[in-house]
């Protein structure tokens, strides 16, 4: 993995994790399934190994997944914090 991954894709993938449903993790992303589907393709192919397995209906995290979800949630919080904490609330 040569290319950091970028934060926001960082909290798709976080977002995804506690939703494990397209449907749902599209809406609290405002964005359609098909957006995130793609999102998460282009995650798992800039980390070339998969996050997630399984269908539209039922997803769940890959044991991979589970390690970089929990590092992906540290590193969106401490982004955030730092975000909150400057005086412009610009990140």
């Amino acid at each position: 993995m040569s290319e950091s991954i970028a934060i926001a894709l960082k909290r798709i993938a976080v977002i995804f994790a506690e939703e494990l449903n397209y449907a749902q993790a599209a809406k609290r992303l405002n964005m359609t399934s098909a957006e995130l589907q793609k999102q998460i393709a282009t995650l798992e192919t800039q980390l070339c190994f998969r996050v997630f397995r399984g269908t539209e209906e039922i997803v769940e995290l890959t044991e991979e997944g589970q390690f970089l979800v929990k590092a992906f949630r540290e590193s969106v919080a401490l982004h955030d914090r730092n975000a909150s904490e400057k005086p412009d609330g610009k990140s």
